[in-house]
């Protein structure tokens, strides 16, 4: 009874702000798989039926896009470049299963992670226009993610390392995606760790004392190394454009807030009791190596002929080839859609890093913006870190969402600068000749 409650507190909960604040709707899809997961281990009925959580974030989603587009001119003009180049490698990899080698197996991939494509890299980035908008949905997902967190670590039925099913016995193959979890759990502390700088005042620094250690338990109850490296990087990058480094104050600043997050961490693991093989160098060394033969065999497939070095083996086709996903997205892509689709893929990094760099440049005097920024790119890092470790093409959402949220992020400030007035631009308009009698 407490999962359905509580499930249905946080799902009730977004539905009502989305009406009002629509980019809550980027916090139902950022906390999608850590609902889902709460769900499926707690209650019988989104056990048997794991799509029901798909549909709800989707509908709030929708729900976001569709009370935005009430309040803004036009959702769709000045389309960003990172957008094409996001619907362009879609595109191309779509049209690659012409030729891929197994069109069975491709196509139970794209039926899979085709929803989530739609979701999450395309329509909740359309929820971003402003950083104050970015702000909204960072704060929710903060405070949704440590609130599943909170349930999973207290209240939830873990197996070896991720959640069991209802009504299932403990065994790893009734045990949800623990990957999925920690992800959700490296999202929230990269939030909460930027919640020491500016603007944020002493309720948001103490309640991320809080958030931090419990998001990072999970990290560590899931056994995600790969959650918990990228965690790091992704708090590595965004603090220093947070804080935004001048002098010898902003330094110690940034010094002061890194020791304390890694501090929170430390007493994170003092919550959990870590598996010593799991989290040991050797084990890490095997699993490192057997994913880059997979890509070594992927390419090595892809080279033997002129046309797949050009055009690909062809989406999906690693399942063919050796069995399996190989994990690396860059590599994956390399092979799979050849030099065609990682130019394109490549370019979409770029312009991505571009938009970064562009906006940290803006000068904020309040603060929110850099705020903002530094947790966009923070979890830009991360998701693109976890891609080359655990992701594919298809699976790598949550990257190009990002890529393409910044785009939107800096798109406006383009707008304004080509929108300036003559009269801004210090450029005096000669007045009209004859008046216009038709005014």
């Amino acid at each position: 009874m407490l999962g359905l409650v509580t499930y249905f507190l946080i799902l009730t909960s977004m539905i009502i702000a989305v009406w009002w604040r629509p980019t809550v709707g980027v916090a139902a899809v950022l906390c999608l798989y850590g609902l889902k997961q709460w769900g499926q281990s707690t209650t019988e009925f989104f056990s048997d039926h794991r799509e029901f959580s798909n549909f709800a974030v989707f509908l709030i989603a929708l729900v976001g896009l569709l009370r935005a587009s009430q309040k803004r001119s036009c959702l769709f003009c000045e389309i960003p470049a990172t957008t094409k180049l996001v619907l362009l490698i879609f595109l191309y990899a779509f049209i690659s299963l012409a030729w891929t080698p197994d069109l069975d197996a491709a196509i139970d991939q794209w039926l899979a992670q085709g929803p989530y494509i739609l979701t999450i890299a395309l329509l909740a980035p359309l929820l971003f226009s402003s950083f104050r908008d970015a702000r909204t949905a960072f704060t929710w997902t903060a405070l949704v993610g440590a609130a599943i967190c909170v349930l999973a670590l207290a209240f939830g039925k873990w197996g070896g390392r991720g959640l069991i099913l209802y009504g299932r016995e403990v065994s790893q193959e009734y045990e949800t995606n623990p990957l999925a979890m920690a992800s959700m759990a490296g999202t929230v502390a990269i939030i909460a760790a930027m919640s020491f700088s500016r603007p944020n005042g002493i309720a948001m620094r103490v309640l991320a004392t809080v958030i931090i250690p419990i998001s990072i338990a999970v990290i560590l109850r899931s056994g995600a190394r790969g959650q918990l490296i990228a965690t790091a990087a992704g708090v590595a990058v965004a603090l220093p454009i947070a804080f935004r480094v001048r002098d010898i104050r902003s330094i110690a600043a940034l010094l002061l807030a890194g020791v304390i997050v890694v501090g929170l961490g430390y007493v994170a693991s003092s919550f959990i009791t870590l598996d010593a093989d799991r989290w040991g160098s050797k084990q890490s060394t095997e699993d490192i190596s057997g994913r880059l033969a997979n890509a070594a065999a992927l390419l090595q497939a892809s080279s033997s002929h002129f046309f797949s070095i050009i055009f690909g083996l062809g989406n999906s086709s690693a399942f063919k080839v050796v069995g399996f996903y190989p994990h690396i997205t860059g590599l994956e892509v390399i092979a799979e859609e050849g030099i065609v689709g990682a130019a394109i893929y490549f370019a979409i990094l770029f312009v991505a890093g571009r938009s970064i760099v562009r906006i940290n440049k803006q000068e904020d005097p309040t603060g929110y913006k850099r705020n903002a920024l530094a947790i966009l790119s923070g979890l830009f890092v991360f998701e693109l870190i976890l891609s080359w470790k655990q992701g594919s093409l298809l699976g790598s959402v949550y990257v190009f969402g990002y890529a393409i949220a910044l785009a939107r992020l800096e798109r406006p400030i383009g707008s304004l600068n080509r929108l300036a007035t003559p009269a801004q631009a210090g450029v005096v308009r000669s007045l009209p000749r004859f008046e216009n009698l038709l005014r």
